[in-house]
Parts: structure tokens; C-alpha cells; sequence
């Protein structure tokens, strides 16, 4: 029995039958190969070191003005600060055009460090 309930337990993760549960599974097949698809994409089009580390994303926003879904996206490098691009569409739209062009957006907006 428990006795604890997550309230930020995201909801209907729990499929009641083996039908349900295949294609859970399916639907998370594929948003990793939609996650492997980006983060090719991103090595192709930014060219980070052979070791870096790249994280997707795709995530909900309910408040107002924010987009339904955006892509997020990480680049950590060592000793390289990291950087992080976000995409206002979902996974399966991202190609390598948005990747370029929200790099470009990131380093161009960017806050400079003061120099001494």
C-alpha cells in the first residue's frame, strides 16, 4: 500500500493493460530516436568536441505567451561553458536550419564577460 502521492507525478504513466503498455514503449522508441535524430544534428551543424556531452529536451509550457512545446537543447563541454539553445517546436520539427539559427541567435545575445 502507499501511502505517499507524488503530486508532480506526471499523470497516465501508468498503462492498465498490455496493449496500452506496447504502445508506451513505441511512443518512447520514438521520441529517442527523434532525441538521437537532434543531437546528430547538432554535432553536424555546431561541430562541438568529440567528448562533449548534448542533451534534448522537449517540454510543455502552460503559462501564458509560452509556446505549447519548445525543444531545449544542452552543449557541455570541458572547459567551454555550456550552452544551451531553445527551440519553440517540438522534437519532430527541429532540423538543422533552427539548430543554426537559434546558435546564432545564442551567441550573438549572449552576455559578454568584462574584461579587465
Amino acid at each position: 500500500m502507499r501511502l505517499f502521492v507524488n503530486p508532480f507525478a506526471p499523470k497516465g504513466r501508468h498503462p492498465a493493460n498490455a496493449a496500452a503498455a506496447a504502445n508506451s514503449a513505441e511512443a518512447e522508441a520514438e521520441r529517442h530516436a527523434l532525441r538521437e535524430r537532434v543531437k546528430q544534428a547538432v554535432r553536424q551543424v555546431l561541430a562541438p568536441g568529440a567528448e562533449a556531452v548534448i542533451s534534448v529536451s522537449e517540454l510543455a509550457c502552460g503559462e501564458d505567451g509560452c509556446p505549447d512545446v519548445e525543444t531545449v537543447i544542452g552543449i557541455h563541454e570541458a572547459g567551454v561553458p555550456a550552452r544551451r539553445l531553445r527551440l519553440h517546436m517540438s522534437l519532430a520539427e527541429v532540423g538543422l536550419a533552427d539548430i543554426a539559427a537559434a546558435a546564432d541567435d545564442t551567441c550573438c545575445t549572449a552576455p559578454q564577460e568584462p574584461t579587465a
